[in-house]
């Protein structure tokens, strides 16, 4: 359970970050760059972790 909930938060807050990120600096934007956006942070935030765990295994 402790992953499907981080998997839930990161989409949450990375869905948040996008919204403002993008109302900032592209206040055109639609909701698909929105959303591009808020994947590429959920998948950052992923790889950032195992770069950061993977000498710890």
């Amino acid at each position: 359970m402790h992953e499907l909930s981080m998997f839930i938060m990161r989409v949450c807050l990375g869905g948040l970050f996008a919204y403002i990120i993008a109302r900032i600096f592209r206040p055109e934007a639609g909701i698909g760059f929105i959303a591009g956006m808020a994947a590429f942070l959920v998948i950052m935030a992923y790889l950032l972790e195992f770069l950061r765990t993977r000498d710890k295994q």
